[in-house]
């Protein structure tokens, strides 16, 4: 988490949701403390505001299993007016756009990292971020 002043904070971004618009392609990515329904919910908002400001009306998902599939997502969905499927266990294809995105996501961190570890060896180093290479 960023921080300008003051005593330094143990809270750090654990997990990220990703959204992606599979009409539009429009994406938008959330970081979170933790996997918890309460911040999942609010990453819902935001990138319904988000996608609003694009002119998109959000009124499908489809998502995995996982957090998404609790009571609070859902309920929230349903508020909302919106309805939602799922994929299939280990059936990764049937939301194609979005592993895609997270894929990517994935290869530019550890293009980062690699990148600080080549520029700065003393504060990157491997032992830090053993995935990196």
């Amino acid at each position: 988490m960023a921080q300008l002043k003051g005593t330094l904070t143990n809270k750090r971004y654990r997990v990220a949701t990703i959204f992606v618009d599979h009409f539009s392609d429009l994406s938008y990515t959330v970081p979170q403390e933790s996997n918890t329904s309460a911040e999942l919910i609010k990453a819902k908002v935001a990138f319904e505001k988000f996608a609003e400001s694009c002119g998109i009306r959000v009124s499908h998902y489809h998502a995995d299993n996982g957090r998404f599939a609790d009571n609070a997502f859902i309920n929230d969905a349903k508020e909302q007016g919106q309805s939602i499927s799922y994929c299939g266990v280990n059936a990764h294809h049937q939301n194609g756009k979005a592993e895609k995105r997270i894929r990517d996501l994935q290869v530019q961190a550890r293009v980062m990292i690699i990148h600080a570890m080549h520029q700065w060896k003393d504060a990157a180093t491997p032992q830090l971020w053993p995935y990196a290479v």
